[in-house]
């Protein structure tokens, strides 16, 4: 190697400007061996990551080191806890109490090995750690070589003032994670108690203090006095009207009680005084539902199944119609063909109001940017919430049943419709749609004759989406009363019965399976 090749690499690294200079040649040449470790970033670590100007490197060896001193730290708190333990054993069998101290006891061993636990667990991360990172190094300032040939204000050099931010990075982190590491976390009633405590002109340590503020959890920044108590009882002619009880005297409450009393507060009142319009809507679903349950439950089994291959081989053919039959003679043969046409029928009824509210509020979406503007954060919400989450509205407005259920599974399974249509119709080409306007077409012969034919591809991988999620929310709005299948996973669940659980849930992914693959062979012969 000449000295014109090693310049740039001295130029770069400084110090120690040979060993990189041949590490990196061999890295360029694919020669590097596969064990090969710095030696002085296996031992200087995140120090020496500073001083080299990688902060990438930095991060690694500083988490990788703080993660063992947290260990150290843990092994300390659960040693001193045992000595304390100890203590309290000798001063109970001292007192004669023999049940007690032999309680202690096994809380003894149990802060004994998780002493020796979390210790050797110390040595194992910054042994294996240092290794890693002693590993990596080379091969990740190489990439830092790399950027500063290209960009010369890039960090290079072993720069000792470099040391200042990583000791202000330490500073700022090491010592509250270790005191963290080393005391056990005051509870969040303890901590309410003790803000009280301190309203009320008590004396509270400064250390119960801290730890309530610091290492416990977020820490109550103010108080609120309790809002009036608010009912909605009838008066004589029946009408009911607004009821306040002033809660005074009482404990101020938090921010969280707070606003959870407000919402519960504006539920009620909405149940109370419009409660004809969710039982409208209680109404609506029910015929709904019981006419797609007519067909499903209420025809023959060898008539529904017949129909439901016939149907399955005209859609996808002899190959699909093969396997729907399979899952159906799974379903009947197990006793699960009444539950599964129970689900069937919810979710029939759940799919239709997806597309009834779905499609149009899709097309808005892809036509109008003011539509976008406001749908999109709230499918962003609708697709973030958990699943359960669904179920508190469904029951705070409609109650317990299958209609709630319904509901419940509608709102989940809405957004991917709205989503795909919205797709679908912003990419329907500009060429067409200005081919159609010039040929004549208005507003709604441009929609349903162009837009939403190019758009049906996308618009049927929505009704998909929204059958199988239907399908997977069939098992929670069980919880309210939705029954079907979903009804046999909770019960066995309950009853610990694994088997019946297991059946029942391959039953679940079998009627999953049918309507997608019935669905999406009928899409692609759509579009051919």
């Amino acid at each position: 190697m000449t000295e014109d090749t090693q310049t740039p690499f001295h130029d770069f690294a400084g110090a120690a400007g040979d060993y990189y200079a041949k590490t990196f040649l061999k890295i360029q040449k694919s020669t590097l061996g596969k064990a090969h470790i710095n030696i002085a970033a296996t031992i200087g670590s995140f120090i020496w990551a500073s001083m080299r100007g990688n902060w990438l490197l930095f991060w690694i060896g500083f988490f990788i080191d703080l993660v063992a001193l947290v260990y150290i730290g843990a092994s300390y708190k659960f040693k001193t806890a045992a000595i304390n333990v100890a203590d309290e054993i000798v001063s109970l069998t001292a007192a004669g109490n023999s049940a007690a101290a032999s309680n202690k006891t096994l809380l003894l061993e149990r802060y004994e090995n998780w002493t020796g636990s979390n210790f050797l667990t110390a040595i194992v991360i910054f042994i294996i750690g240092r290794l890693v990172f002693g590993w990596l190094a080379d091969r990740i300032y190489y990439r830092q070589y790399n950027s500063w040939r290209v960009d010369r204000s890039k960090n290079s050099n072993l720069r000792v003032n470099r040391l200042v931010l990583s000791a202000v990075i330490v500073a700022l982190i090491a010592p509250l994670m270790l005191y963290r590491s080393t005391q056990f976390a005051p509870d969040a009633r303890t901590c309410i108690k003790q803000d009280r405590a301190v309203t009320e002109g008590k004396d509270v340590s400064f250390k119960n203090r801290f730890d309530c503020k610091v290492i416990s959890d977020f820490p109550t920044l103010f108080w609120i006095d309790r809002p009036d108590k608010i009912s909605y009882p009838r008066a004589e002619d029946g009408t009911r009207f607004v009821k306040r009880e002033p809660q005074t005297g009482k404990k101020p409450i938090n921010l969280h009680t707070y606003t959870s009393g407000v919402i519960e507060n504006v539920v009620g009142y909405l149940t109370a005084f419009y409660g004809y319009f969710f039982d409208g809507v209680v109404g609506v679903l029910t015929v709904l539902l019981n006419a797609v349950t007519a067909i499903f439950v209420g025809t023959p089994w060898p008539i529904m199944m017949g129909g439901l291959l016939v149907l399955s081989y005209y859609l996808a053919g002899p190959r699909i119609a093969i396997f729907v039959g399979s899952s159906l003679v799974y379903l009947a043969l197990f006793g699960f063909w009444q539950t599964a046409m129970e689900t069937m029928s919810l979710v029939a009824a759940a799919t239709c109001v997806c597309i009834l509210f779905g499609l149009p509020l899709g097309v808005w979406v892809g036509k109008s940017d003011l539509g976008r503007a406001i749908v999109t954060p709230i499918l962003d919400i609708m697709q973030t919430i958990p699943s359960f989450v669904y179920l508190l509205p469904a029951v705070a407005f409609f109650g317990i049943g299958v209609v709630p259920g319904i509901l419940a599974t509608v709102i989940f399974a809405m957004p991917p419709m709205v989503r795909l249509t919205s797709l679908g119709i912003q990419h329907v080409p500009e060429s067409t749609k200005e081919a159609a306007l010039a040929y004549g077409a208005n507003p709604r012969q441009l929609l349903t004759k162009v837009e939403l034919p190019l758009a049906l591809p996308s618009i049927m991988a929505g009704v998909n989406q929204v059958v199988m999620m239907s399908l997977s929310m069939v098992v929670v709005a069980a919880l309210i009363g939705a029954g079907g299948m979903g009804f046999l996973v909770t019960r066995a669940l309950a009853n610990s019965n694994t088997g019946k659980g297991v059946l029942a849930g391959i039953g679940i992914a079998l009627l999953a399976m049918m309507i997608d693959r019935v669905v999406q062979k009928a899409s692609k012969a759509s579009q051919q």
